[in-house]
């Protein structure tokens, strides 16, 4: 079986470079990947051959792409043969099974909702982000997703109960965690705090089948490993993921100021070195693959924005065995399930 990647050649600080490395390493390593390369057909060719590439993957041309810093929706109004928006088209229309791109997040999920069809049942799509964790909680894997981080700001119950079903079954499916415990992120732990929103969300939360919710969990619990998906509304879950790469920065920079003063400071680090290590390698977002953008029926997987070709590679890796899990599929049953049940529920939601 071919697992069909539709792939933005032109999104990313280290495009179209890093881009094609990535997806040339990933064909090689796997025969059953077939991807298509959306950008300058060129610039493309010209990558291809340096890298001496035995299997070429398909390319669809188009000179426009959209920049990082550039404004979404005007950019995708003024640039209508996208790279991002071509390779969403591309799913929409079959001949691809899912999409990647490392390029800018917003232009990345406007194209997906512009063009790809939500999960009947499904009001708002969620952007997720899977972060290093300590293993401070029992059960603990060291890792844990998050939604949503900023696709949909402000949202209903009905809403973060939908987020929980899609953030379950993406961590059960495709990370490998058997029931993923889920919690509410809220500013307490009793099922009383936060208002209406969110008290109504845990009352529907502890009802939902198929579910392992384990209640409210607090900002102090988010890096402790408390659960394997957090539930949150847009608006908080991007403030609470920049404010993690914030601190990982400090941290970065903090080792390498260390590195440089004092002798002591180096000696301590030397003695730390292996433990140093595995750090990095917990924190290095390359190691991840990507941030689902989830609710779609076809798979979208959003690349860190300085992803190096070993990221690219792994997003590619993710967003086939999310196709071969059949992600958008178990989500769909689960929703109309839920929905169902619920229905009279939902009127004055």
């Amino acid at each position: 079986m071919k697992y069909r990647i539709a792939m933005d050649a032109m999104g990313g600080d280290h495009a179209p470079q890093e881009i094609i490395k990535g997806v040339v390493t990933a064909m090689r390593e796997d025969d059953e990947l077939d991807i298509i390369l959306i950008g300058d057909e060129e610039a493309i060719k010209k990558e291809l051959q340096s890298l001496n590439c035995k299997k070429e993957p398909h390319i669809v041309h188009t000179d426009q792409w959209i920049t990082m810093d550039a404004s979404p929706k005007k950019a995708l109004q003024g640039n209508p043969r996208a790279s991002v928006i071509l390779a969403a088209k591309l799913v929409h229309e079959g001949q691809a099974d899912a999409l990647v791109s490392a390029g800018n997040t917003g232009a990345t999920v406007l194209a997906a909702a512009q063009n790809l069809q939500i999960i009947p049942g499904i009001e708002r799509s969620g952007l997720a982000a899977i972060y290093p964790t300590a293993k401070f909680e029992h059960g603990g894997h060291g890792f844990a997703l998050i939604l949503d981080v900023g696709a949909t700001l402000h949202c209903t119950p009905k809403q973060l109960v939908h987020f929980a079903y899609m953030g379950s079954y993406y961590v059960s499916h495709v990370l490998g965690i058997e029931n993923p415990r889920v919690a509410l992120l809220n500013i307490g732990e009793e099922e009383t705090k936060g208002g209406e929103v969110l008290t109504k969300t845990h009352r529907y939360l502890q009802d939902a089948e198929g579910l392992n919710f384990v209640g409210n969990v607090e900002g102090k619990d988010i890096p402790k490993g408390a659960a394997d998906v957090i539930v949150t509304e847009g608006f908080v879950g991007n403030v609470v993921l920049k404010m993690m790469e914030g601190v990982s920065d400090v941290l970065r920079q903090t080792g390498k100021y260390a590195l440089k003063k004092k002798l002591q400071w180096k000696l301590g680090l030397a003695l730390l070195s292996s433990g140093v290590k595995r750090l990095k390698k917990k924190t290095d977002y390359s190691e991840y693959g990507g941030a689902p953008i989830l609710g779609f029926e076809k798979l979208v997987i959003k690349a860190h924005g300085r992803s190096n070709a070993k990221a690219i590679g792994n997003a590619i890796r993710v967003a086939k065995k999310a196709v071969a899990q059949n992600v958008s599929g178990h989500i769909a049953d689960s929703i109309v399930k839920f929905n169902e049940k619920h229905s009279l529920d939902f009127i004055d939601i």
